[in-house]
């Protein structure tokens, strides 16, 4: 490997499992990453994606957040090992999601870390373990033979790559909130990934998916021209043309992404996407089996617990109402094994039109046309329902749609490929394979590209997060009323580009706190009652930050004020990021904001 090589690291963080992949900058050459795992005959294997798990003892569920007891697939294996012991411990999954929620600290008053996760009626678990958990997770990708490879690369040149990488770039859902890119930047940077937090970058995960089926190899040059980009001979094509639809699909969400995507892809700009999300995946249809197929049939449902437990709407969000239903399916046996049935119908309705399974030692059967009417009816709705929305803002007429492709697992079942035949009849169908690897490489590839189209970047977000804003204006701006205008000038005179930013810095200024300062409404059903009581929470959400006296014109909350910066304090002890300058944007290309 030559001296002036750059690497980039695409890190797929799912709910379900982790993948990546190597760029080499200076060749445009990818290196998709493997972990050692094992066949279900135990004959060692390598794998695209390891499962994004972990377990941790009873011991260390009482104790200071450290190191999980096992990560990965040796989590499951502890986890079996320890079945019938009398305090099993933890299993961890989903772990994403939960980074969403909240910024984890230690409470000097309480002297506990907070918030706490209400995992199951009787387990709770810190964020901060969770955040431990997630930052173990990524350490299987730090230079380590034993564990890790990647196809093309000798063992010692993938060591250094991983140990001289430029950036990192991550996938965040469309509108997931400042604390997970917070949460996931520190886990990075703990991990030791990259040193500094500017290095490691966020793109949406249809963009990523986007990317993934963009030029980028052979045959592109360097683009350090970003005005006037040159080629080996002709101009890489694309295998997407014209207007373009991206469905992903995942177990926590479904994102959308319309774009008419130009001839030249290099033209390509970040406005030209269009994105939308719902907050439904295949978690969601899991628990809609369960409330619309196993519910009418099965008895022992009252073993579940309240006679007065709310079911969530099908095919719908429904956040809070489901987060409390997982709590209690994790709660008892009967809601575990109703868990697994439901999977297992799933997946046996991807090509059988009746499935049987045993509960209570009766055999009970389901159909497949129950399953697509009382599930996946209501699922292709609100799918379409977003779509619409979409072609909406975009004026693109479903006739003129000429492909469209679907990945992640959930977005493999043939209901929705039958569908989006009808809607779209002029399209080509690309659709990944229920439980295939390709998705996952798919994600992972595309991340590992963003450097080859920097221009796709929110550049803006990466530089001045809402995070770095609001402390920017608690630490600058006087007690007294202040025109907008004014307050601009204070903040470019600390050299913020007010113009990139301006509808973050008003959005403060109208009062809203960025997303998961404080747990929003619905995610505090994922918190135990006493965190619920948070009483940090509740002074930040009694009363606004600043107060409009008139037209645009702002004055500090005082107290609320003095609050927030020790908050604010409490949460930024000994954490990697200081909040106290804007990020760098370096991609190894200009990119102007």
């Amino acid at each position: 490997m030559g001296e002036q090589q750059r690497w980039y690291l695409g890190i797929d963080l799912g709910s379900v499992g982790i993948s990546a992949a190597l760029l080499d900058r200076e060749t445009n050459q990818q290196y998709p990453i493997f972990w050692q795992g094992t066949a279900p005959d135990g004959t060692p294997i390598t794998v695209l994606r390891s499962p994004a798990i972990v377990y941790l003892s009873a011991e260390q569920l009482n104790g200071t957040p450290e190191t999980p007891m096992a990560v990965g697939e040796l989590a499951l294996k502890v986890r079996s090992a320890m079945a019938d012991h009398p305090s099993p411990g933890l299993l961890l999954s989903n772990l994403r999601q939960l980074l969403t929620v909240a910024l984890p600290y230690l409470s000097p008053q309480r002297q506990t870390w907070e918030p706490r996760v209400q995992w199951s009626d009787t387990q709770c678990v810190s964020l901060a373990w969770v955040k431990n958990s997630v930052i173990a997770l990524l350490s299987t990708l730090k230079p380590d033979p034993l564990t890790i490879s990647a196809q093309g690369l000798s063992s010692d040149e993938l060591q250094t790559a991983l140990s001289k990488l430029e950036g990192v770039i991550l996938g965040c859902p469309t509108g997931w909130s400042e604390a997970y890119r917070f949460n996931l930047r520190e886990a990075i940077l703990s991990a030791g990934l990259v040193t500094k937090p500017e290095q490691i970058f966020f793109i949406e995960e249809a963009i990523a998916t986007l990317l993934s089926e963009l030029p980028g190899g052979d045959e592109l040059t360097s683009i350090s021209e970003p005005v006037a980009p040159r080629y080996r001979g002709q101009k890489p094509e694309s295998s997407l043309q014209g207007s373009t639809l991206i469905l992903s699909a995942g177990a926590l969400f479904t994102e959308f992404l319309l774009v008419d995507l130009p001839p030249d892809p290099r033209t390509l700009n970040r406005e030209d996407l269009y994105l939308r999300s719902a907050a439904y995946g295949g978690n969601a249809i899991d628990q809609d089996i369960i409330c619309q197929l196993l519910y009418p049939s099965v008895w022992g449902w009252r073993n579940l617990g309240s006679p007065h437990l709310d079911l969530p709407l099908p095919g719908e969000p429904d956040l809070a109402v489901r987060y409390r239903f997982q709590q209690r399916l994790r709660s008892n046996d009967l809601g575990q094994n109703l868990l697994r049935i439901a999977k297992q119908l799933k997946l046996a309705f991807q090509r059988e039109e009746s499935a049987t399974f045993t509960l209570h030692e009766r055999q009970w059967t389901m159909t497949q046309q129950d399953f697509h009417s009382r599930v996946m009816a209501p699922y292709i709705q609100l799918i379409n329902r977003e779509i619409n929305t979409l072609l909406t803002q975009t004026g693109i007429v479903v006739q003129t749609v000429r492909q469209v492709l679907c990945t992640g697992g959930t977005a493999s079942n043939a209901a929705i490929a039958h569908w989006l035949k009808q809607k779209f009849p002029n399209a080509t169908l690309v659709q990944d394979t229920f439980n295939s690897m390709a998705s996952s490489s798919r994600t992972a590839s595309g991340l590992a590209k963003l450097p080859l189209y920097p221009q796709l970047l929110d550049s803006a977000r990466h530089q001045y997060s809402n995070y770095f804003l609001l402390r920017e204006l608690l630490q600058t701006l006087p007690n007294e009323p202040l025109p907008l205008g004014r307050i601009l000038q204070l903040l470019e005179a600390q050299g913020i580009n007010t113009q990139a930013c301006l509808p973050a810095i008003i959005n403060l200024l109208e009062g809203q706190l960025p997303a998961g300062l404080v747990p929003s409404k619905a995610d505090l059903a994922l918190l135990t009652p006493e965190s619920r009581q948070n009483p940090e929470y509740q002074a930040l959400a009694g009363s606004p930050l600043f107060l409009r006296e008139s037209n645009q014109v702002y004055r500090l909350n005082p107290d609320l004020r003095n609050y927030l910066w020790q908050y604010l304090s409490k949460i930024l002890d000994g954490t990697h990021q200081t909040l106290e300058e804007s990020l760098l944007l370096d991609l190894g290309v200009q990119v102007s904001i």
